[in-house]
């Protein structure tokens, strides 16, 4: 390893305090730009977090590159020499002198980068816990000698801390402290895919495929930010065999394909309702009619009729309508796909 770049402990000390920062990653990205300047000059720089479901890059924060870099950055072909060049590996900074592949060969340093003057770069890949492929830093120079050994072993020292501060999943992992009493949770993704949520397991009820992550993508379709409902437990729970699932859909600065964290916790206060009316109200929140619920649950319309009083009582509503209204701002209802007649 070269010796370490002059301020070294410095600039290490800003990117740990950038890293820390209650900000929004876009936030650290431009600062931390500003600090990199002190390794050596560059020209243009880039933090991108992989999309590992559509295959691409979303942009964290970027400068000195024209409008058709960008545009080619969140394409296929930059993800595609990304794992080309081994960048999405753990492994020390790449520059492009030390490319494996002919530079010639590499269609964005051929079409974009060389065209716009760069003679040199470096590719930093960056990493989360357990192995996680969080994204690259790239930085891109006209001069030759840029950047130098020193700049590109602190890089690499450097890397672990710039993934912290950029990864998308911090935010995700706030967003999940709301649900205080939380026992396990997942990221729900676009593809229906469940990833790992730090700080909390997964549950049998969160399997990717489940019929629970299935209503829980439903639950936001309407482009609610938030909800919550019930569903059965059959893991051995004590909680009545009832679960509460909360649904927070993630904020807008995170990579589109995380979609909302799902949790799971103790079912709360039910309101003395039982779990056939909990299943009732999840029909009445669809706006069924009783004798629709009569003859799904294979039952009397004037036992339905009975359940329904019960309800409208235990939830003191005056009518069916606000009654279901109000069990879904509550969550005091099992989604019609979770119960048994739905099977």
């Amino acid at each position: 390893m070269a010796d370490l770049p002059p301020h070294a402990a410095e600039i290490a000390a800003e990117v740990e305090r950038l890293a820390a920062a209650p900000v929004a990653a876009a936030e650290r990205v431009a600062e931390l730009f500003a600090v990199l300047r002190r390794l050596g000059p560059y020209d243009a720089a880039v933090v991108q977090v992989v999309d590992p479901e559509r295959l691409r890059f979303d942009t964290v924060g970027a400068v000195g590159y024209d409008q058709a870099t960008m545009t080619h950055l969140l394409g296929p072909r930059q993800y595609e020499e990304v794992e080309l060049l081994g960048l999405d590996r753990d492994g020390p900074p790449l520059r492009v002198r030390e490319s494996p592949v002919p530079v010639a060969e590499l269609y964005s340093w051929s079409e974009h980068f060389a065209p716009a003057g760069f003679n040199e770069g470096i590719g930093v890949p960056l990493f989360g816990p357990a192995g996680r492929h969080i994204g690259v830093l790239a930085l891109h120079t006209e001069a030759t000698e840029h950047p130098t050994d020193a700049a590109r072993d602190f890089l690499g020292l450097l890397a672990p801390v710039i993934g912290e501060a950029v990864d998308p999943m911090r935010s995700v992992a706030a967003l999940a402290r709301i649900v205080a009493n939380a026992t396990a949770g997942v990221v729900l993704t676009r593809a229906g895919n469940a990833a790992e949520l730090a700080g909390l397991p997964d549950h049998p009820v969160l399997r990717p495929g489940s019929p629970v992550l299935r209503a829980a993508a439903g639950s936001l379709a309407e482009g609610e930010p938030h909800a919550a409902f019930l569903c059965p437990d059959h893991s051995g729970s004590p909680y009545r065999d009832l679960l509460r699932i909360s649904v927070l859909a993630c904020p807008d600065h995170v990579p589109a394909y995380l979609r909302a964290v799902v949790l799971v916790a103790p079912p709360g206060d039910l309101h003395g309702l039982t779990r056939r009316e909990l299943e009732i109200l999840g029909m009445l929140v669809e706006g069924w009619s009783n004798q629709r619920i009569a003859d799904s649950l294979v039952i009397a319309h004037r036992t339905v009729a009975a359940h329904v009083e019960h309800i409208l009582a235990k939830l003191a509503a005056p009518s069916r309508t606000l009654a279901a209204v109000r069990a879904f701002r509550l969550g005091l209802y099992v989604p019609r796909s979770l119960t048994r007649s739905a099977r």
